[in-house]
């Protein structure tokens, strides 16, 4: 027979077919897993990438040019359980300070929620009618900060309607700066949500650690002690605020480092906000 062969017996045979596709089969199949693993890591990865929401949340201009936040609140009773009413109208004010103050370098001019609403009961809030329980919440399209003050007749513990206040004024700042008016995939997931809160918490924390630091490490010892309860509402709660763990340890962060960069929620790895 005559012609060109299609193999030599002196020279290596060509490999068959399975031969030929099991190294790229293996190398697709090593892909796969490794991407499998690295999910969550790439999935960071994308949503801190330049142009995306977080990324562009995690470098404001407003945690280089911003200083401390907070200062002392004169005019607060010394009695602050005596009118829970008059103390929150008056820390409303020290809170408006403080921000003011706090946003003027990096070329904001602070403005004050449209209104500071203490509500009895959640029917009387401007939002949030519907939501599950909360001693707080602040409504970003009327800019209104409600505050839950129940009075069942007994002696009421100011302090951490106080924390509640300062809490959703930080959401009020987030708001204003352009910090929560953010578009994209990852905004108000779960885990954009609690990224939001703990900044609140940690930002709250900032401002009130020269108002009352020692009632303030109780409230943080105490958010630190919850315990992880399985039920819905507090399942819910923690997803989208975190666990008592993770609030107390961003309050301890506002109290020590007391600066919009250390509240930095969203440059943390997704261990530190959950």
């Amino acid at each position: 027979m005559s012609g060109p062969r299609d193999w030599s017996p002196h020279g290596a045979s060509r490999p068959g077919v399975v031969r030929r596709t099991l190294p790229v089969l293996l190398v697709f199949a090593l892909l796969l897993g490794a991407l499998f693993y690295l999910r969550d890591d790439l999935r960071e990865l994308i949503r801190t990438a330049p142009g995306s929401a977080r990324s562009a949340v995690a470098t404001h201009l407003l945690y280089e040019k911003t200083g401390p936040v907070g200062g002392r609140c004169p005019g607060l009773p010394k009695d602050l359980d005596a009118d829970p009413d008059t103390t929150l109208n008056i820390l409303a004010g020290c809170l408006d300070r403080m921000w003011s103050a706090t946003l003027e370098p990096a070329g904001f001019d602070y403005e004050p929620p449209a209104e500071m609403r203490l509500v009895a009961a959640p029917e009387e809030a401007a939002c949030g009618i519907d939501d599950f329980d909360w001693a707080g919440i602040y409504c970003s399209g009327e800019r209104i900060v409600n505050v839950l003050v129940e009075d069942d007749g007994e002696e009421r513990d100011a302090f951490p309607m106080m924390f509640t206040l300062a809490h959703e004024y930080a959401h009020h700042v987030q708001q204003i700066t352009g910090i929560a008016d953010q578009n994209g995939s990852e905004v108000f997931d779960e885990a954009w949500s609690r990224r939001l809160e703990l900044q609140a918490d940690c930002l709250a924390a900032a401002a009130l650690r020269n108002v009352h630091p020692y009632l303030l490490n109780d409230l943080r010892r105490g958010a630190a002690a919850e315990p992880d309860e399985a039920d819905a509402g507090a399942d819910a709660a923690r997803q989208s605020h975190g666990s008592g763990a993770s609030g107390a340890r961003w309050m301890l962060r506002g109290q020590q480092k007391g600066t919009l960069a250390g509240c930095n929620t969203w440059k943390a790895p997704a261990e530190e906000v959950s």
